[in-house]
């Protein structure tokens, strides 16, 4: 295709010569703008949308796994640190030294926020 403009005809205005070479420059691009429905994708072509409160509660289920690591990392790493090293007593597990470690940690933040919300934890 040629990149020289388009002549006009007989009758014709500068304005229908611009349209006629933008519509042929568009054409060669892609579809015409003026028959596309929109950008939204219908249900059974793909795509993941929720609205926000399923965004939400994503996001709240990230922050609960988030917390929870935080609160049995430490402990599992020290009852694993324990076991290769010392061992464990007679009738205690790895199993029960992680729940305690982990009890422990969840006692010790119950008892901060308490004092911070009485205003004695200073």
């Amino acid at each position: 295709m040629s990149s020289r403009p388009l002549l006009p005809a007989a009758g014709d205005t500068p304005d229908r010569l611009e349209e006629a070479q933008f519509r042929a420059r568009m054409a060669r691009v892609g579809p015409d703008p003026s028959r596309r429905r929109g950008s939204r994708r219908r249900p059974g072509q793909g795509g993941f949308r929720l609205g926000w409160k399923g965004w939400l509660g994503v996001d709240s289920v990230v922050v609960l796994l988030v917390v929870a690591g935080v609160m049995a990392w430490p402990p599992v790493l020290s009852c694993r640190h324990q076991e290769q090293t010392i061992g464990f007593y007679t009738g205690d597990s790895i199993g029960r030294c992680i729940r305690r470690g982990i009890a422990d940690r969840l006692d010790r933040a119950d008892q901060r926020l308490k004092s911070l919300m009485r205003g004695s934890g200073h």
